[in-house]
């Protein structure tokens, strides 16, 4: 038979005052139905002996209930207050946070592969451009839409090759801030799995 799961003692707490004032409850009405009421002399004569047996029920209650819970991570038999337990809870989060570092661990590498190859394709893509039209791009020539007198009529593909550089800058700025900021978070997750770890048990 399985047992029922209680992430903490705490919760399993609740729930005793719960049921505990849900007898009590019941035996005051009980008690106010006598002649005289709650407070009557036929409510006084028994309360005594009344509140004892609803406490002996309770206890005896709570004892088999012992055996059908497991409370965060152990039987609840086995549970000793005075020593930390194993924290389930805290283990599913550590796990976690190693499936993220691996994840990470896994982009970076790959990306750290790729990318300089990347960036060397692309300048050669770039210098090979750069040579065949004999020229270097400039954001002035861009905005100058007529040739003045006496300049060299403006390379094929002009607009074209200008796009294609601009786009390559941008390509590279963005490798240059994603790549550390995912090492970063990477380095975090595992900065708290090391913090987490480390706590006392």
């Amino acid at each position: 038979m399985s047992r029922i799961v209680v992430e903490n003692e705490a919760d399993w707490l609740r729930v005793r005052e719960g049921v505990c004032r849900a007898m009590n409850q019941v035996m005051e009405v009980r008690l106010a139905s006598l002649p005289g009421g709650r407070d009557g002399e036929a409510a006084k004569r028994v309360r005594n002996e009344v509140e004892g047996r609803i406490a002996k029920i309770q206890e005896e209650t709570f004892r088999l209930a012992r055996a059908n819970l497991r409370v965060n991570g152990h039987n609840y038999e086995d549970f000793v207050e005075a020593t930390e337990p194993f924290d389930e809870v805290l283990d599913r989060k550590i796990k976690a946070l190693d499936v993220e570092k691996v994840g990470w661990d896994s982009t970076i590498a790959d990306r750290r592969k790729k990318t300089p190859g990347l960036i060397n394709r692309l300048e050669d893509n770039l210098e090979q451009r750069r040579t065949a039209a004999e020229w270097l791009p400039d954001d002035e020539v861009e905005d100058d839409k007529t040739n003045k007198v006496g300049d060299p009529p403006k390379p094929p593909r002009h607009k074209e090759t200008i796009q294609t550089f601009k786009t390559a800058v941008t390509n590279l700025s963005e490798l240059a801030i994603t790549v550390p900021s995912q090492l970063a978070r990477a380095q975090r997750a595992q900065a708290v799995r090391e913090e987490i770890s480390s706590m006392p048990s």
